[in-house]
């Protein structure tokens, strides 16, 4: 080998190194770190859900408590604030109560039906004529009752009969149902 190549040998083998050493960084070493630190990225919020995943599994037996609960909640308000209304039963139950404390009535009128925000309000009037102390008896009965009622006078008359304090009028029923 002569000088010349030599030479050249020298000075090609620094570029081709440098030049080896460039591709080899640029086109293996820089994708290879890009993608590790893409992978160091998704397995970090892997991890991180993961974790939250856990505490929410942590929550859970506490939340089906909490479901229960609101179950249970769910269907006493449905006993108070039943969704049909049911009027045939309400009235069987209005006659029979109202017979039981000896209440003389002539007919149920339905009356108008108010919708609110979270319950429908139905009237019914009822003309009738008893005693004080009967009429007071059947009022508390129905307002001990489980379901939601009001109830509210339209006339009233009071007279002393034989069996004591008669009271005659027109009692209105607020029987409340469940919009939902």
């Amino acid at each position: 080998m002569d000088k010349k190549k030599m030479q050249q040998l020298i000075i090609a083998f620094p570029i081709i190194l440098i030049g080896g050493l460039f591709a080899y960084y640029k086109y293996l070493l820089v994708p290879l770190n890009s993608r590790s630190k893409i992978l160091q990225n998704e397995l970090g919020k892997i991890k991180q859900e993961y974790v939250e995943s856990e505490r929410r599994a942590a929550r859970l037996p506490q939340l089906q408590k909490e479901i229960v609960q609101l179950n249970r909640e769910i269907s006493e308000t449905e006993k108070k604030l039943p969704a049909s209304k049911d009027v045939p039963n309400l009235i069987r139950f209005l006659s029979k109560r109202m017979d039981r404390h000896n209440i003389t009535w002539q007919r149920i009128a339905p009356g108008q039906q108010v919708t609110k925000d979270y319950y429908v309000e139905q009237t019914y009037s009822i003309p009738f004529s008893t005693t004080y102390h009967n009429l007071a008896n059947f009022l508390s009965e129905i307002g001990q009752m489980e379901r939601i009622f009001a109830s509210r006078f339209g006339k009233l008359n009071v007279a002393n009969g034989v069996e004591g304090t008669m009271v005659t009028g027109e009692l209105i029923f607020l029987i409340y149902t469940s919009r939902g």
